[in-house]
C-alpha cells in the first residue's frame, strides 16, 4: 500500500521507494514484492507527468535552465538519469519547446 500511495501521490521512483521501505524496516523480500507493482512504463509515465507539471511553472526560463531544473527534480525523486532525461525531453516537447542544438541553416 505504501508503494502505491507514494508512487501515485508523490511520484517517487522505485529507487526512492526502496530506500523508504528500508528506512521503515521492511524486509528486502517484502520490499521487492511490493516494488514489482511498478514497472518501467509506470515509472516513465509518472516521471513525464511530474516533468510536465513542473515545465508549466518554468515557462519563460532558458531551455538549459529548465532542463536542469526538471532533471534535478526527477533525480531527487529517485529516477535514473536515462528515465529523467527522456521524461524531461518529452515534457518540454509537449510544452512546445524545441530542444536546443544545432542552429537551423537559413
Amino acid at each position: 500500500m505504501l508503494v502505491r500511495t507514494r508512487h501515485g501521490e508523490r511520484g517517487l521512483a522505485r529507487r526512492a521507494l526502496a530506500h523508504e521501505l528500508r528506512l521503515k524496516g521492511v524486509s528486502p523480500e517484502v520490499a521487492e514484492q511490493a516494488l514489482e507493482q511498478i514497472d518501467d512504463d509506470d515509472e516513465l509515465t509518472a516521471a513525464r507527468d511530474l516533468a510536465l507539471r513542473k515545465a508549466r511553472a518554468s515557462r519563460g526560463l532558458d531551455h538549459d535552465k529548465r532542463r536542469r531544473r526538471l532533471a534535478g527534480m526527477l533525480a531527487r525523486k529517485g529516477y535514473s538519469p536515462g528515465v529523467a532525461m527522456r521524461a524531461v525531453d518529452e515534457a518540454l516537447a509537449a510544452d512546445g519547446e524545441e530542444p536546443a542544438g544545432e542552429p537551423l541553416a537559413p
